[in-house]
Parts: C-alpha cells; structure tokens; sequence
C-alpha cells in the first residue's frame, strides 16, 4: 500500500513538472531575446535586402476581411484597425532570420487601405496591396495578468514596439516605379538634421492557410510613438513624455495651425469613426482628458498679432520647422502640413511645453504622385516663398520675420548644392532592382514589378536650378 502512495505521488509530481515545462514553454515562446539595436540597424539600412514572410491562419484571415467590410458597411471606409494574430519571419542579407509568433496585424493608412482580398463575380479570388502595421506588443485575447500577456505586452522586436508597411501606391493608372521615394525622402529629412522617422524597404510575401502570395515592396517605416520620443527626446524624471498630437486633415478640413480651434483636438475614438484634425496620441487619462492647453497657447499665440519672434522662438523650434520646410518645399510634397495642412504630429517637450513638429508622408514626393501644382510639373516652377503660404497661419508668420526668413533662404541653398542630388538616388534605384527585379517578376508579386528611376532625373536637375533662381532673386530684392 505505502509503495502505491508512494508511486502515486511521484506519477502527479512528474506530471505537475510535466505539466509546467508544456507551459513554459508555451509562454517562452513569445519571448525576444535577439540584440534588439543590431537588428534595428540592420532593419533601416537600405543597402540590406529583406524579407517579411506573415502568416495567417485561415480563420484570422477571414476575421479581418469581415471586420473590415463590416465598418465598411457602417462608416463608407475600411479603416477598422481590430488586431488579428499572425505569425513573422524576418530574413536578410546579413544572415540574420528569426520568427516571431502571434503578433498584431491591422491595415492602417487612410488611402492605402484595401481589402488584402476580394472575390469577383466569378469567385475568383483577387490579391491587392494595402498598408499594415505589425505590433509586437500586441497582447491580442490573452487576459490581463496571465503571464502571456505580461510577456506580450512588453515585447518587441527591431527596437521597436510597432512597425509600419507602405506600398508605392499607383496614382493615376502609373506605378512609382522608383519605390523607394519614400525611405529616401525621410533620409533626406534626417539628414538635414529633422527630427524623422527611419525607413527602408524590401519583399513581402502573406501567407493564408497554404496560400503564398507576394505583396511586393513595402517600405518599413519607424512609428511615431512612446519608443520613437524615446530616441529623439528626453522625459522627465518618472519616464514621461510631452503630448504628442498626430495632425490630418478630416474630411477636407485642413489642419492647419489657425484659429477658431472649435472642436477640432480630441482623442480618436476608431471603432465609432470619431477622428480629430489634432488626434492626442498619448497622456490621455485612459481617454478621458478634455484639456490640451500646450496645443491651444500654440495656435493662440501664432494668431496673436502682438506675437513677437522671441515668444515664438519660446513656444516652438522655430529652426527644425525651417529645416522641416526647406526639404519638403525641394522634395516637391505638397500633401504636407505647409500646403495641406496634412501629415505630421506635434511633439510639446516634457520640460519646457515648447513645439516640435515632426512630418510623416512622403510616397508623393521627388516628381511623383498628388501634387497641388495643377501641371505635370511637381512644384518644379514654385517660388521659395508661395502664396499658398498665406492659408496656413504658422508658416505665414514664421516666413513674414526677416531673420527667420533669411534663415529659411540659407537652409534651403544649402541643401540644394549638398544633400539634393540625383546620383545618389539612381544609384540607390539601381541596387534595388538588382537585388528584386528579377524575383518580382518569377514570382509575380503585387505592385510595380520593373524597376526604374521614372522622372527622378529631371525633376532633381530642374528642381534645384529653380530653387537657386528663386534664392538669388529674392536676395537681390532685398
């Protein structure tokens, strides 16, 4: 009798070990040990090649086309942004790969976003392009304070908690055949000394059940988040940061820096399609928070006449704005906060609430894509100082104060005779159609699939001779 006792208790202690290794190792199959930092530069160095291979499982495939059609079906737009669980494998030309199970994966983008997949009139399944983000933080049905969701919530990868994808859209029946404006605009940016995000590209490919298909180039871009004010700005004494504000225009409102204020700052409220011109992104007092006193003395004080250039230089950096400015008028993008009132975030700095404006967008730039110009030409022949200037209020009186304006002229010349060149560009063209022309064709994956520098040339050339015209010309007025 005692030998069966004894065997019995030892059977239910194998078995409770057992038991607690199958869920350790369940658990520890979430967790990222690689060199977070060695991967991030790896991810956003452009002479890299890469590859994404996602993987849903048929259900969460399902799941998000009919959540999607079914905000469709309340709102006109498919910008629901429910999570669905798959699994990424990351590989490159380093050598580096590893897989990543049960992240986040969401469409984003306003007019990027599709449906990954319809079905036409004859059933026949039809693949389209859109812009996603893969979180990999995501803590998806796991309840709060199991250990997976502990584990999950504090995950990432690449040094980053969020990662976005942008396809190279067509814009009037024609590919940017280039496909890496975007990436090397925000290069650009950084260059010029911006705050900017990081961003690169390479092969996607989506797996649903034992469905491969390639989606083509994306370019990976570094979200705007607590991870990236983290790399560019300093928090206070508890690890906090300023507000930070993601500014768009919505339904044709431009956000723009102008009075009356009304009810345009908020904090979006997606599954009832509640979206604000000024969307608070963080600090929100679990959504809540009503007051946003920085962003209203910001647009106070821009609308104030008795303003001088002294207190703007106190509520706002007034030099990143100009360097912000001076590359995007030579890169050509017009879908921006200077014309459109569209695309960048508003930073307050946790110590001393002043302004930092940070620009995101940039697949219509260096002679491609929408462009307010109403000509084929993309801004080719605008003066440095426009007349559209005038409907927005901050660039309006930032460019009306001689010093500041004199300070604008001499960005704007020196980037054009240093970082604006075509050569680096081509180059930059050729090695990617090197390294995934021939695989976008055999494989025959979505999106452009040769490779070109389409009107880069021109529009490189022609754009910096007249920049430097217009400088000279309102230096000899002067």
């Amino acid at each position: 009798m005692l030998f069966l006792l004894v065997a019995s208790i030892a059977t239910l202690s194998a078995l409770r070990i057992r038991s607690e290794s199958i869920r350790m190792e369940l658990i520890e199959r979430f967790i990222n040990n690689r060199r977070q930092n060695r991967d991030y530069k790896a991810l956003f160095d452009r002479s890299v090649t890469k590859t994404f291979t996602i993987t849903f499982t048929q259900e969460a495939f399902d799941a998000l086309i009919l959540n999607m059609e079914e905000y469709f079906a309340l709102y006109g737009t498919y910008r629901d942004n429910t999570m669905q669980p798959v699994d990424v494998t990351y590989r490159d030309s380093l050598g580096n790969a590893f897989t990543l199970l049960e992240v986040g994966f969401r469409t984003k983008s306003n007019t990027t976003r599709n449906l990954p997949m319809t079905t036409n009139w004859s059933g026949r399944k039809i693949w389209h392009q859109t812009s996603f983000q893969l979180q990999f933080d995501a803590t998806l049905d796991y309840p709060a304070g199991t250990n997976e969701y502990e584990i999950l919530r504090q995950r990432e990868a690449f040094d980053l908690a969020q990662l976005n994808f942008e396809y190279a859209s067509a814009y009037e029946g024609n590919f940017d055949n280039a496909l890496i404006t975007e990436a090397y605009a925000q290069g650009l940016l950084r260059d010029a000394g911006v705050v900017a995000q990081n961003a690169s590209y390479g092969l996607v490919y989506l797996v649903v059940g034992e469905v491969m298909k390639g989606f083509g180039i994306y370019t990976f871009v570094e979200p705007i988040d607590k991870t990236f004010l983290n790399r560019h700005f300093k928090p206070d004494a508890i690890a906090e940061f300023g507000d930070l504000y993601k500014a768009t225009d919505v339904d044709d409102v431009k956000a723009y820096l102008n009075l009356p204020i009304g009810q345009r700052i908020g904090i979006n409220q997606n599954p009832l399609n509640i979206r604000y011109l000024f969307a608070l992104q963080n600090n929100t007092e679990n959504g809540l928070r009503t007051h946003h006193d920085n962003l209203e003395r910001l647009i106070e004080t821009v609308a104030d006449p008795a303003t001088t250039d002294r207190k703007l230089l106190e509520v706002l950096d007034v030099e990143s704005l100009l360097q912000m400015l001076a590359i995007q008028f030579l890169i050509g993008n017009t879908d921006d906060f200077r014309f459109n009132g569209n695309n960048y975030y508003i930073y307050f700095e946790v110590y001393t609430d002043r302004a930092v404006l940070i620009p995101f967008d940039f697949d219509n730039s260096l002679g491609y894509g929408r462009s307010q110009d109403g000509t084929d030409r993309y801004t080719v022949d605008w003066d440095v100082f426009t007349d559209r200037d005038e409907a927005n209020a901050l660039v309006n009186r930032i460019l009306s104060i001689p010093a500041f304006a004199a300070r604008y002229l001499e960005l704007l010349e020196t980037y054009a005779t240093t970082l604006f060149d075509y050569a680096p560009f081509a180059a930059e063209v050729q090695a990617l159609k090197n390294a995934y022309e021939t695989i976008l064709i055999e494989e025959d994956h979505l999106g452009a699939q040769v490779i070109h520098a389409r009107n880069a040339a021109w529009y490189f050339e022609a754009k910096r001779e007249t920049v430097l015209e217009s400088i000279a010309a309102h230096r000899d007025a002067d």
